[in-house]
């Protein structure tokens, strides 16, 4: 089973993920977090200096760039799923359909992006007001968080692109414990099924 939890940033997708491979563990269930981007890869170090603003690429390069990032990892993730771990993926192809449309760029050229990759079995989606989101980062944020604008065009496009495709919405701009609290609730439907 792949479970994507995505969002915004400091919408506590690490934290929550997380909690959640805690959470399957009472429940006998082994699993393992990916992280997307993953900066440890070569394609991964490329992404982080654009990210900082060191590199310069068009939309489609860094699109396709964060794509690949996540061809890096297939075998890894395959190899997981074959280990009978829950797969939780910190962001997955959907941030990049969310970023890539608001970049201007077409949903079917960005979903082919990733075709072919093991698809999820459930995403939700940690829901946190962008001002909320710029109150719990204080450091420098990347290109891709700097703007409260941008922001804003984001998170409006993670919730339409939810209700598109059956992603479940979770508000994050609460506590962390309800907040995972609510996901264990989603988990635990999906697995019984």
């Amino acid at each position: 089973m792949i479970i994507v939890v995505e969002g915004f940033d400091q919408a506590g997708k690490m934290t929550q993920s997380k909690l959640l491979a805690k959470f399957l563990k009472t429940k006998n269930m082994k699993s393992k977090i990916f992280s997307f981007p993953d900066y440890r890869t070569p394609i991964g170090k490329e992404i982080r200096r654009y990210l900082n603003g060191s590199r310069s690429f068009s939309h489609q390069v860094i699109h396709c760039l964060l794509a690949a990032n996540r061809w890096e990892k297939a075998r890894e993730i395959n190899d997981a799923l074959a280990e009978n771990n829950v797969v939780i993926m910190n962001r997955y192809y959907q941030s990049n359909l969310v970023y890539g449309t608001v970049n201007g760029l077409d949903m079917k050229w960005l979903q082919n992006l990733d075709s072919g990759l093991p698809k999820e079995d459930l995403v939700i989606l940690l829901d946190v007001d962008p001002d909320d989101s710029f109150l719990r980062k204080k450091e420098r944020r990347d290109r891709f968080e700097e703007n409260i604008e941008f922001a804003q065009k984001i998170t409006k496009t993670y919730r339409k692109l939810a209700k598109e495709f059956g992603w479940n919405i979770v508000n994050a701009s609460r506590h962390k414990q309800q907040v995972h609290q609510d996901i264990r609730q989603i988990v635990l439907k999906c697995i019984a099924k």
